[in-house]
């Protein structure tokens, strides 16, 4: 099946290998699917499920954060060879694997096993389809911004901060406040096309815990950073202000000459949006002050 987000299309083949993808991939991708007359041309990169657990020459990983993932959450480890990048997926409390991706150097190609429970494998499988997508994506002008993202009267706006800093409830107030006007784009995981002339945010299928999100583009009218403080505040700021929490919240290619290249997208992305930094509470009120001041 091919889906198409933020304008890239990809293709899953072998869901039906597993009941639990087979089960749960309908209602957060099918929204994303693919028509028949959009089927021309080759997608950006193909994912294969397979039954057979995924082997790679074991060696020391380029990146892991086994030591200090929270509960509850996958824990990852990267390694790389000349057959491109490997993935695997472990429980964060223990090292159960629970899925092995293996990625083309090019990015085009990819495969992957999974292991353990229902939930475990769905966890696993649709972290790695959104981890094909975020390495074939950054070299074509698209950034995955850890954010939530509201439409209102046809414009996005993006809240973004340290995780706990309550970005999704700030979204939610907007559209407790603002009724049928705002609609949710997407509540973990928006992707923004950085464009000639404009920024455009776009629904992606991976939209957290709630599944809050639609298949939708949009042009970006701000972007606000969100800091917890006891009253709300909020002021414009310079793109040299905004720069460290836009490059925190977004995937950046760990590689040296992709990230170089990719600080510079999200400089150019910083230039082209109004930015804003809100100290905020989790009152109604909060809305109305950031509302008030961006969408002018």
């Amino acid at each position: 099946m091919r889906y198409k987000v933020a304008g890239h299309v990809f293709q899953i083949d072998g869901t039906d290998l597993y009941a639990a993808v087979a089960e749960k991939i309908d209602i957060p991708y099918r929204p994303f699917a693919v028509s028949d007359d959009e089927r021309e041309g080759n997608p950006l990169f193909v994912m294969e499920l397979q039954k057979e657990a995924l082997l790679w020459q074991e060696s020391v990983p380029v990146f892991t954060n086994r030591d200090n993932v929270e509960p509850g959450f996958i824990a990852l480890s990267v390694f790389k060879d000349d057959e491109g990048y490997h993935f695997e997926f472990t429980q964060s409390s223990s090292s159960l694997v629970n899925g092995r991706l293996s990625v083309s150097p090019d990015f085009s190609k990819a495969r992957m096993s999974l292991s353990g429970t229902d939930i475990e494998q769905w966890l696993t499988f649709t972290t790695g389809v959104n981890f094909c997508y975020m390495l074939s994506t950054a070299v074509h002008q698209t950034v995955l911004t850890h954010s939530s993202c509201v439409v209102y009267k046809g414009k996005a706006y993006i809240f973004l901060g340290k995780s706990g800093t309550g970005k999704s409830t700030h979204a939610r107030l907007w559209r407790e406040m603002l009724g049928e006007k705002a609609v949710m784009v997407n509540d973990d995981k928006p992707f923004l096309h950085v464009g000639k002339n404009v920024v455009t945010a776009y629904g992606s299928p991976w939209n957290g815990k709630h599944g809050l999100g639609t298949d939708i583009q949009v042009p970006l009218k701000a972007i606000c950073i969100l800091e917890r403080g006891p009253e709300n505040r909020i002021r414009p700021i310079a793109p040299e202000e905004a720069l460290p929490m836009l490059l925190h919240q977004s995937y950046c290619p760990q590689e040296p000459g992709k990230r170089s290249r990719f600080e510079v997208l999200v400089r150019v992305l910083a230039d082209k949006v109004p930015l804003w930094h809100m100290y905020c509470n989790m009152d109604p009120s909060a809305a109305e002050v950031s509302h008030q001041a961006m969408s002018k």
